[in-house]
This record gives structure tokens, C-alpha cells and sequence, in this order.
């Protein structure tokens, strides 16, 4: 057995083929000789959340045959790298499991290892279901059985019942979103709220463009109009307009969401969504401070703790938040939910 220390070298003395995959924040690749680096320790998880690297392993066999998912929370230290220990371990598992192994064993006694490491992880349903649809893409094969009764749906709402769709299939939908956009551009006002939210939140691994990103905030705008406001449906539509490249767009929208006479900058769904999904929003001033202001002042001291935390992994949102932070006109709530955040609750008299 190899003396390498890295997974990827292991899985590839195996003989399998591999790619890497976030889903911390979105579902998105990275390359190989990026996530070898940042086994090997040199540098940090380019997409860090919640002080872990949620990824997605892809392996298939160099010789065919059937692939192989594998879904590890691999623990961050202060500077975003790989905790080596944690990456030793489940080292020493794998080359015992191999060890006693063939090569025709090696894929299950790779994941009884994986089991025993107690490094892996379950994404929401939306998510594994957005992996697996981008790996059907990658490995060149069809789309799942419920895709075809998406597809129907979506050509005629009003004439198939929504509650009979199979998340997967909404997830190859996104998946596929440009090939079907017309089909999109013309449905997406028409779709049942649930259907139209589990689309958001897979829509969110995708860099969809302008036109789409307007269909999904006028469907925003609708709900926001709505009495009482739907506010679930506001929080998917953030989602799924976060990856896209049509930032002015977002920006604006986030702004209006943002805005200090706006209900729903009290709302915890829409504020969550903003700061876990957009970050490279947040890394403007115009969005950081209303951003800011409205989690200290309408959510729980835990929230704001949670969030803050995690986005100060990133540089660029963490100047931006700082700057936000230091601001001497930054509002009195906003001034005491950060001295907790840094100092800890004042003690009780």
C-alpha cells in the first residue's frame, strides 16, 4: 500500500476515478489539485461553512461500473485548513480496510471505513438530489425516472397534480435549466409554491441568467404582496437567484428585502438565506450594514453568533462586515449583539 497521505491518493490506488465536489453552501466542483492540497494540508477549504468542508465524492471504477458517493464533513481549523488529525484517522481506517481486502472488496470496505470514521454526512434531500443529477451530467447518463413527470408538470400546472413529483426530478429540471429555460421563463409564475421553492433551492448550484433571475423575483414580489406574505417562498426565491451572475439584480432585490421599512428584514427564513447564501453579496457595504442591522435587531443573539461566525471565514465578507461593525453610527442593537458575539453576555447581578 501507498505511503501517500491523502485520500485522493488512496482512492486512485484503488483504481477508481474521482472528482471533488462543496456542498457547503451550493453544490460546486473543485479541482483536483486543489482539494490535494488542502488533504496535504497546504491550504485552506476554498469554500468553508459552518467551520467544516461539507464535500461530495464522486468515484467510479477506471474499468466501468457502477459509481460510488461518498459524503465527508471534514473539520476546519481557525485558518480554514484541514484538522489533520481528523484526515489521519480516516486515513488509518481505509489502509486497514484495504489491507484485508481485494479488488474486488475495495469499494465496500472503503465505505464500512467511511461509516466508522463518523465523518460522514446526510445533505437535505434537495441537495443530494442536485449531486446526483450533476453527476448523471458529468458521467454522460440519463436523468432520473421522475424527470419526464417534471417536465409534464411544468408544461401544463394546471392539468398534473404537483404533489406527486419526486424532488429528483426537479433537481435534474435545474440541472438542465438551460436547454429547458424557455420552458421555465413561461411556467415559472404558474408553478405551485412548493414546486416553485424546491426549484429555488436547486437553482442555487446553478449560474442561471438575468432572465431567469427576473421571472424569479417578480414570483418574489407576488408572494411578498400577498396577505400574509410568503415568506418560505421570498427565502427560495434568495436562493435561487444566489449563484447567478446577474449580481445587480440580486443586489437590488436584496436591498428592497433589506430595506428598514421592510417586514421582511424581521423574518428569519429571508435573513438566513441572505447571509448562508450570499455571501459575495455581503462583501458590499450597501448590503453588509442593512444586512447586519436587521440580524441584530429582529433575530436571537444565537443566530447572529452562528452566522457571523461562519461568514468571518471568508475575507472578502469579513472586511466588508467588519467595516460594518466598527461603523460609530451602527445601530445601538447592532453595537451590543456584536460586544456579546465578542466578549459573551454581560453576567447577571
Amino acid at each position: 500500500m501507498s505511503e501517500n497521505n491523502t485520500l485522493s491518493a488512496l482512492i486512485k490506488e484503488a483504481q477508481f476515478k474521482l472528482r471533488w465536489f462543496d456542498l457547503g453552501r451550493r453544490l460546486q466542483p473543485v479541482s483536483q489539485a486543489t482539494a490535494e492540497a488542502f488533504e496535504a494540508g497546504q491550504i485552506p477549504w476554498p469554500h468553508p461553512y459552518l467551520q467544516h468542508a461539507w464535500t461530495g465524492l464522486l468515484l467510479w471504477p477506471e474499468e466501468g461500473g457502477e459509481p460510488v458517493v461518498w459524503f465527508l464533513r471534514l473539520p476546519l481549523d481557525e485558518r480554514g485548513k484541514l484538522q489533520l488529525p481528523a484526515r489521519d484517522g480516516l486515513l488509518r481506517l481505509l489502509l486497514q480496510k484495504l489491507d484485508k481486502s481485494g479488488p474486488s472488496e475495495s469499494a465496500s470496505q472503503l465505505h464500512a471505513a467511511l461509516e466508522e470514521s463518523g465523518l460522514q454526512f446526510s445533505p437535505a434531500p434537495e441537495r443530494r438530489a442536485s449531486f446526483h443529477a450533476r453527476a448523471a451530467l458529468l458521467l454522460k447518463r440519463p436523468p432520473s425516472a421522475h424527470y419526464e413527470a417534471t417536465l409534464a408538470y411544468c408544461r401544463e400546472p394546471q392539468s398534473h397534480r404537483w404533489e406527486q413529483l419526486g424532488i429528483q426530478g426537479i433537481a435534474d429540471l435545474a440541472a438542465r435549466w438551460e436547454p429547458e429555460k424557455n420552458l421555465l421563463l413561461r411556467r415559472l409564475g404558474e408553478l405551485a409554491p412548493p414546486v416553485f421553492a424546491g426549484l429555488c433551492q436547486c437553482l442555487e448550484n446553478e449560474a442561471i441568467d438575468h432572465q431567469l433571475v427576473e421571472k424569479i423575483i417578480r414570483r418574489a414580489r407576488a408572494a411578498l404582496a400577498e396577505d400574509p406574505a410568503d415568506y418560505t417562498l421570498v427565502a427560495a426565491a434568495v436562493r435561487g437567484m444566489s449563484n447567478s451572475p446577474a449580481a445587480g439584480l440580486r443586489r437590488d432585490f436584496l436591498l428592497d428585502l433589506l430595506s428598514s421599512t421592510a417586514a421582511a428584514s424581521a423574518n428569519t427564513e429571508v435573513i438566513t438565506a441572505i447571509g448562508s447564501r450570499c455571501p459575495q453579496d455581503l462583501e458590499h457595504g450597501e448590503i453588509a450594514a442593512p444586512w447586519l442591522a436587521a440580524l441584530s435587531e429582529h433575530q436571537r443573539q444565537e443566530t447572529f453568533n452562528l452566522l457571523l461566525a461562519d461568514l468571518m471565514y471568508l475575507p472578502p465578507a469579513r472586511a466588508s462586515l467588519l467595516a460594518a461593525l466598527r461603523d460609530p453610527s451602527r445601530p445601538e442593537a447592532l453595537a451590543r449583539a456584536f460586544g456579546i458575539f465578542l466578549h459573551g453576555p454581560d453576567p447577571a447581578h
